[in-house]
């Protein structure tokens, strides 16, 4: 029996009743939706950057899958257009030959030297042979391009100087140029410069088919084949109505598939050339899994890449008629069937049984057709198997049945009698199955969301499965070689052993805890298909697992499958994937392969005995042969297209070498393209601006990118697009750009200007040091000054009163008392002259001539008051200095205005305590009557010794607050007793140390 492959796969021979069905060509279509106008349109080319050029009279598209750019001609209208190996793009008219590269803003011409244009010497067609040389012809012949001077030279064809030629037949195959007349075909040898003749009387289309060999058409649309070597014209089959023949058409293109066929391209759509019966079909040309009507086309281009393109009524087509491609159907034209295929499964004879969700039908891949069985109330049939001579069917709704495949006849399985098979009848009629697989014993195992059931081989009797701990709706099924069942349900995943018995399960799979798919790795190891996809390592009663191909993360997983060569095929959200085993990475085949454009369904899956697979979905049906399908590596081809600065409308590309824009040209805008058509929606790009930023920036589906208020410096510019996010293809050439500095901001500039503003701050600073330096002098020797004057002030007024006092007990004769006092004067004046020349002295200096002091008062007053000095334990008075005879007038002041006028004895209290490490804190207290009632008592000595010695201690603290930049302060505060009457006075002074 004769396989017809699917899809892609041409007939090697067929019979003449075959009415063939299934594709043989799976396209994709371009028109107006996409943005491209192909109305009017006569020529479609592909140049070496991708990009895809359509001609029209007046006007040239260049499309590179998402946008347009449109270039307008001016004066004649184009004929043709031709692209070379090095990117530019050659266009012809009645009088010229013009070029256009990547940044150019319209097409330039090219000069011409050779017999001038005129009426019977105008331009026609272009061919760029395998040398890259550019040919053009013309009334009276050939034109090379010279690209030394940039100019199309006559080129002298051997014997047949002055002849003229038709301008519309121009071809090319290997070394022959192909050219014609009014009664003659010519074939040109470009390596021996050899012409060779075939008479032929109105040539309308020349294709060449070899090197010697060509079809053509004639006026009359009658097609010929000619034989330069022998000058044979043999004529092509052609018949109006009859199938096998060629139509009555113009020729286009012809492209051999294998030893057995060709593809015929004409003005009345794409034919098969089946070489060895000599006969023709029209090729069933699909697009997105629907028929097209391939009744007329208008030119077309085979890329480099082995992609048709084809300029039709319908837009432009394109696809690879080399290569083996993905089938879809997704529609039944006369079965009243659901485009939602649940299940697939093969007959005996190789037919293909969909079971979809209004019911179930047979595929012959011989002839294409699907043919329903049965009736639509079977409803959704989600269960299909093959147990070698019938089919077992299962479909919610209904019970189960057996489905004859050759006679197309269905009967019921037989149950248990009495009570027990009536239950079973009834939770069937209620169950949602959701597969049917095979067990070991030959039996057939029905699974539905409810439970499990049995199906004996032959007797289709059906029974039972006790399935306990599994109520969890299970939806996928697989078996281990030990026998346990690892079992995908709504609920995570469970394994139980052989008679479904002592499960165990993980629940934990995020976002949702669906198990959709199942592919078994050892016995101990499964992939699991969740939203995302895991690997689970079952160890005794715990799992262990991970997430794996991140590509997969955010999608659900609905199929798993290992085929006979031992690829794994995983079918998502986006698509089908195919793990190359390799590298480890995911093969991506999307709606742009043929991949039907909604989900696969959950079991949706068969190998074929042949090896193809067939897969079910929402949509319709793919099919293909894994071992013909081939991965096409996307090497997407990034160009930076355009360069602005200042939003200029100058155009800054074709530049070779770094671009050099001035200081004030630093807002630039970049534009980016990469050709690309499969599935341009699914492009992604990413930059990388070196000289501001290393690291990538993700630029999501934008074409441009702008950056303002760019520093002088030199950058590269560098673009990457992907199709997936993790595979990336950078642009091949960089875009280098210079930003100047501003002439003062250049390095002799800033140099000179770092000198003289070094010399003028230097000057500067050494004028201001010396002036400081002479003011700080000066303050501190008017400090100095100022701090002797009030010593020498205060140490004359203390020793007046000592005087006094002596003067006084000499007068009253009490000489021992006066030799005392006077001893004691004297140590006093010794401390005090020992101190006179220092800004500072030691606490305990101080305190020691504080106490000659006091006790000369006491004895000057009769001993009328006793004195305490408390001293701290943290004051560390050998170490502390403080300014000398600080704390002195404020002991005076207690002593005369206070305690001198109280009728009773007094006391006198120093004490001495540190608030911080740096301020000392020393307290004057007295019980004596208090500063208001002092007041009354006060005398004028009194009050010029009170006066004085306040006086000239207050300035001394405000001088040293002043210069020594401290806190100093004195407070006087008024005592009182219960009975709010004068008590006393206290002083606190505040010294730094």
């Amino acid at each position: 029996m004769k396989c017809l492959y699917v899809g892609l796969i041409m007939l090697l021979a067929v019979c003449s009743g075959c009415l063939a069905q299934l594709p043989d060509f799976n396209v994709q279509l371009l028109n107006d939706k996409n943005g491209v106008q192909t109305a009017n349109a006569s020529r479609i080319i592909r140049d070496r950057h991708g990009f895809l050029w359509v001609l029209s009279p007046r006007h040239i598209q260049r499309f590179d899958g998402q946008n347009v750019r449109r270039i307008e001609t001016e004066g004649e209208n184009l004929l043709d257009i031709a692209a070379d190996t090095a990117g530019a793009v050659w266009a012809t008219s009645d009088s010229g030959i013009r070029k256009y590269r990547i940044g150019d803003r319209s097409l330039k011409n090219v000069a011409v030297a050779g017999p001038p244009i005129a009426p019977l010497n105008k331009f026609g067609k272009l061919q760029v042979t395998a040398d890259n040389r550019i040919w053009a012809n013309a009334g009276r012949g050939l034109y090379l391009y010279d690209p030394r001077t940039d100019t199309f030279r006559y080129h002298a064809l051997p014997g047949l100087d002055g002849h003229y030629f038709y301008r519309r037949i121009f071809s090319q195959h290997g070394n022959g140029l192909f050219l014609a007349d009014v009664r003659t075909l010519y074939r040109y040898d470009m390596r021996t410069r050899r012409v060779r003749h075939v008479a032929f009387t109105d040539v309308r289309a020349l294709v060449p088919v070899s090197e010697d060999v060509a079809w053509v058409s004639n006026n009359l649309l009658q097609a010929f084949e000619v034989n330069f070597a022998t000058g044979l014209v043999t004529p092509l089959k052609q018949s109006p109505t009859q199938p096998a023949g060629l139509p009555l058409a113009e020729l286009i293109s012809i492209t051999a598939l294998n030893a057995a066929q060709r593809l015929v391209n004409t003005t009345k759509g794409c034919y098969l050339h089946h070489i060895l019966t000599d006969t023709f079909t029209r090729a069933v040309l699909f697009e997105s899994g629907k028929l097209l009507p391939n009744d007329e086309n208008y030119a077309d281009f085979q890329d480099q890449d082995g992609t048709q393109w084809i300029l039709s009524q319908e837009g432009i087509l394109f696809f690879r008629p080399q290569a083996h491609t993905i089938g879809w159907l997704n529609s039944f034209p006369g079965a009243d069937l659901s485009n939602n295929v649940r299940a697939v499964a093969e007959d005996g004879r190789g037919n293909i049984w969909l079971g979809t969700t209004r019911g179930v039908a047979m595929l012959d891949i011989r002839s294409g057709r699907v043919t329903p069985v049965g009736q639509a109330h079977y409803g959704e049939v989600r269960g299909l198997f093959f147990d070698g001579k019938n089919m077992l069917l299962a479909a919610n709704g209904s019970l189960p049945k057996v489905l004859d495949p050759a006679q197309r006849s269905f009967k019921e399985l037989k149950y248990e009698p009495g009570v027990s098979g009536e239950a079973l009848r009834e939770k069937l009629l209620t169950e949602t199955f959701t597969t049917i697989k095979s067990l070991p014993s030959g039996n057939c195992l029905l699974v539905g969301e409810l439970g499990c059931y049995e199906v004996q081989r032959g007797t289709y009797r059906i029974t039972e499965i006790p399935v306990r701990g599994v109520e969890k709706l299970i939806q996928k099924i697989a078996r281990d070689s030990k026998g346990n069942y690892w079992l995908g349900t709504y609920q995570g995943l469970v394994v139980t052993n052989a008679a479904f018995q002592n499960a165990v399960a993980d629940t934990d799979f995020a976002p949702g805890k669906l198990v959709s798919a199942i592919l078994l790795q050892n016995d101990s190891t499964a992939w699991c298909g969740s939203v995302g996809m895991y690997e689970v390592v079952k160890r005794g009663n715990a799992f262990q697992k991970r997430k794996i191909f991140p590509e997969l993360a955010n999608q659900r997983i609905a199929i798993l499958h290992r085929d006979k060569a031992g690829r794994t095929w995983i079918g998502a959200d986006d698509g089908l994937y195919l793990l190359n085993r390799n590298t480890g990475k995911l093969q991506w085949f999307d709606f742009r392969d043929n991949i039907q454009n909604k989900p696969f369904n959950i079991n949706g899956l068969l190998e074929a005995s042949d090896g193809r697979i067939y897969i079910g979905g929402l949509n319709g049906l793919n099919y293909f042969d894994p071992n013909l399908l081939k991965y096409r590596e996307e090497k997407l081809n990034v160009i930076i297209a355009a360069v602005r600065a200042n939003a200029d409308d100058s155009l800054l590309t074709g530049h070779h070498g770094p671009l050099t824009l001035d200081w004030t040209q630093n807002s630039v805008e970049i534009q980016y393209l990469t050709p690309y058509f499969r599935n341009p929606e699914k492009l992604m790009y990413r930059y990388r601006l070196s000289g501001l930023d290393d690291n990538w920036v993700d630029n999501a589906r934008n074409s441009r990118v702008r950056f303002t208020s760019l520093p002088p410096g030199d950058y590269v510019f560098s673009v990457a697009a992907s199709l997936d996010g993790l595979t990336w293809s950078e642009t091949a050439t960089p875009l280098s750009f210079v930003i100047l500095r501003p002439w003062w901001k250049n390095g002799w500039f800033i140099g000179a200007m770092a000198l003289f503003v070094c010399a003028v701050g230097y000057g500067l600073f050494r004028t201001r040091v010396a002036a400081i330096r002479r003011q700080t002098a000066l303050r501190e020797h008017m400090a100095e000054l100022e701090m002797r004057a009030l010593r020498a002030q205060m140490n004359p007024h203390f020793i007046f009163n000592c005087l006094n006092s002596i003067n006084r007990y000499i007068v009253k004769s009490d000489n021992a008392t006066a030799s005392l006092y006077l001893t004691r004067f004297a140590k006093l004046i010794r401390l005090i002259l020992d101190n006179s020349n220092a800004k500072k002295v030691l606490l305990s200096n101080e305190l020691e001539a504080l106490k000659l002091y006091i006790e000369m008062e006491r004895i000057r007053f009769d001993n009328k008051f006793d004195y305490h000095i408390l001293i701290d334990e943290d004051v560390h008075t050998d170490s502390i200095e403080v300014p000398s005879l600080i704390i002195q007038p404020y002991v005076e002041n207690a002593i005369w205005h206070g305690l001198l006028h109280k009728e009773s004895n007094g006391s006198l209290w120093v004490k001495l305590r540190m608030l911080d490490d740096n301020t000392l804190e020393c307290i004057v207290e007295d019980n004596g009557v208090g500063r208001e009632k002092a007041g009354e008592f006060r005398s004028k000595s009194a009050t010029g010794k009170k006066s004085l010695g306040m006086k000239l201690t207050e300035d001394r603290i405000a001088v040293l607050n002043q210069y020594a930049q401290t806190n100093a302060s004195v407070e006087i505060l008024d005592l009182q007793d219960d009975d709010r009457v004068a008590s006393g006075t206290r002083v606190v002074v505040i010294i730094p140390v």
